[in-house]
C-alpha cells in the first residue's frame, strides 16, 4: 500500500508540474458506470484529474462480472 501510495503521489506531482500524459488508476467520481464513484484510469494534469478514461471494450464474462458486482458496490 505504501508503494502504491508513493507511485500515485509521484504521478500527482508530475501532473501538477505540467508533465504531459500522466495516467494512473484512481477511485473517482465519474460517469463510467451508473455508480457515482468507480476506479478508473485518469489523466492527471495541472488541475488534478483532467480526464476520466472509460473502461474500454469488455469481454462478455468481464461485463457479466461487473454487472454482478454493481449491487454490492452500491451498498
Amino acid at each position: 500500500m505504501a508503494y502504491a501510495g508513493a507511485i500515485f503521489a509521484d504521478a500527482c506531482l508530475k501532473g501538477l508540474n505540467g508533465v504531459p500524459d500522466v495516467v494512473e488508476c484512481s477511485f473517482v467520481q465519474s460517469t463510467v458506470t451508473e455508480l457515482p464513484f468507480f476506479a478508473s484510469k485518469v489523466r492527471l494534469g495541472k488541475n488534478g484529474v483532467e480526464e476520466v478514461m472509460g473502461l474500454g471494450p469488455l469481454f462478455d464474462y468481464e461485463q457479466a462480472g461487473l454487472e454482478s458486482l454493481k449491487p454490492e458496490l452500491k451498498a
